[in-house]
């Protein structure tokens, strides 16, 4: 287990690289944008070339060092990661920002692939142990947000001490897995069939490999371009996400049929429709919550119950991370004395829909409500998503362990998509719920002001500045219609949160419909061996010869 110390630097941007991308530059604190960036910076798009890039590097970077190995590819990750550390933290303009989030998608996504790594070098029985013990290991990356805010709030160099922030830990983390880490090469892995790179790289299905990079891209800007650039009805919307659809089937039936002897999907793992494909659907399910929730609650939050401390905003974001964290514990020391995978599967999913239920009944009065409801479904949602990994690796069996980087991988490709389409769709939601909404609290909270339209317009921009154009405006007018807002923001969520349960609903369904991991796959067998310890064995050998 030499190499399992370096899981450390696989760490998806999820912590600090939340707190710039959609917490401390306009999403979440708009007071907190960077003063010197024109046009003002759009973090949607950064998101969205981050998702770009992720969703189709996960699944190929999996399916290529599955055939090459893996130590290349996640150093190249860590290297590319880093990179875009140093160009988002001297970022000048929306352009070199857009540019870091390629960077950070191109690198988490290859990082991705240690959910892969970190199970294949420990024996299968410690497997959920290995993927539980590798989330808590991020706990570097979890506190992002509250250290995003406490740049923002404690230091002259702002916004831009977070990124300085990744910058260290992935430059430390990858020169330490530059020296440690040594997974099978790519000698080892075909000393048996004696094949050369050229001869693979020949075979690799290069049509399926378009099609489903065609596929993301396209998807992932129609998602990302409906209710923002365009109306979801528009040409722009529609014509990429049905073109992207039939692109990402497009490479099921050909490698079916054309059968190439390197396909980048194998079409085997369909045959285990329960323990993997199902498991798929958990993933995209759960992305959809997982993800957007990500983007909702740090916006909720601040809206309703915080005031303008940055420390204060930067605790409650915190929430979620502490959710994941907790969820690796019971992971590595809990589920895997529980068994019964599907059923624990089954028993989150319900939880988890249970309590964003709960959430849909959030006031502004219900601060204590909506933190011990954030915090549990944050760990109802992580942990089946972690516990998917695992039950995907098992389920393969011996007969397609090689292919797990494969498999782990599509599985994130799912959980990204699906966390893009839902932000998509609860981003259309409270914005239309709440400019329909706006209108009838404005007039309840000021029945009597004279310039009900002024007011609303200044309403929906909240702004102070925008309240002093208001004629005849007064500070007990202002106070009300600031209330006003939050009220129609309270609608807007709740109705968010009630659009989700079907997605919950089709969570459950699918959760029953996998299976529990074969308890003959819970042994001591390990995938690889690393090459750091064959030659400490050999040398223990010829010292023992000797």
């Amino acid at each position: 287990m030499a190499g399992s110390l370096n899981s450390v630097n696989i760490l998806e941007e999820k912590g600090a690289t939340r707190a710039i991308h959609f917490e401390d530059v306009g999403e979440t604190s708009v007071g907190y944008e960077p003063a010197e960036m024109e046009p003002r910076m759009n973090t949607q798009t950064i998101l969205a070339f981050m998702t770009l890039c992720a969703s189709f590097v996960i699944s190929i970077s999996g399916r290529l060092s599955d055939i090459f190995g893996r130590r290349y590819f996640m150093i190249t990750g860590a290297c590319i990661s880093f990179i875009g550390t140093i160009v988002g933290a001297t970022g000048q303009s929306i352009n070199q920002m857009i540019v870091s989030g390629v960077l950070f998608g191109l690198g988490s996504g290859f990082q991705e692939m240690g959910y892969a790594c970190c199970q294949e070098i420990v024996p299968n029985k410690y497997r959920m142990w290995a993927v539980g013990i590798f989330d808590i290991l991020g706990v570097v990356s979890q506190l992002g947000p509250l250290v995003g805010y406490a740049f923002i709030a404690k230091t002259e160099i702002g916004w831009r001490g977070a990124y300085w922030y990744m910058c260290a830990f992935h430059g430390f983390f990858a020169i330490v897995m530059f020296f440690t880490y040594y997974p099978p090469t790519f000698h080892t892995k075909h000393k048996h069939d004696g094949k050369t790179k050229t001869q693979l790289i020949k075979k690799i299905d290069y049509i399926g490999l378009f099609l489903f990079m065609a596929g993301c891209v396209l998807f992932l800007l129609g998602v990302n371009y409906g209710g923002r650039q365009y109306p979801w009805s528009s040409a722009q919307v529609i014509a990429p996400m049905v073109i992207g659809v039939l692109c990402l089937v497009s490479p099921g039936f050909y490698e079916v049929y054309a059968d190439p002897p390197q396909p980048i999907m194998p079409p085997r793992l369909s045959r285990k429709w329960r323990e993997v494909t199902m498991i798929y659907v958990v993933c995209f399910v759960g992305g959809m919550l997982y993800y957007s929730m990500n983007v909702l609650w740090p916006r909720q939050s601040q809206l309703l119950f915080t005031g303008p401390d940055p420390i204060v905003r930067g605790l409650y974001a915190e929430l979620i991370p502490l959710g994941s964290i907790a969820s690796g514990l019971l992971l590595a020391f809990v589920c895997p004395k529980i068994g019964h995978e599907r059923w624990q599967l089954v028993f989150l999913m319900t939880m988890e829909t249970a309590l964003i239920g709960s959430l849909s009944t959030v006031g502004l009065n219900d601060r204590v409500q909506a933190i011990c409801t954030i915090v549990f479904l944050s760990i109802s949602v992580a942990l089946p998503q972690l516990m998917s990994f695992a039950i995907i690796s098992l389920g393969l069996g011996d007969e397609f362990k090689d292919d797990i980087g494969c498999a782990v991988g599509l599985a994130g490709t799912f959980r990204l998509m699906g966390g893009s389409i839902a932000t998509a769709i609860y981003t259309a939601i409270i914005n239309n719920t709440f400019s329909s909404s706006l209108l009838g609290e404005v007039a309840r909270a000021a029945p009597d002001f004279s310039n009900i339209s002024s007011l609303l317009q200044a309403a929906a921009l909240n702004t102070a500045a925008a309240y002093k154009e208001v004629p005849g405006i007064t500070p007990e007018v202002i106070a009300a219609a600031q209330l006003a807002v939050k009220q129609a923001y309270v609608k807007a969520y709740s109705t968010t949160y009630l659009s989700t349960l079907g997605f919950g609903g089709a969570a459950i369904v699918a959760a029953c419909l996998t299976k529990s991991t074969d308890l003959g796959m819970k042994n001591e067998k390990r995938i690889v061996i690393l090459e750091n310890e064959k030659k400490a064995s050999e040398g223990d050998i010829k010292g023992n010869a000797a």
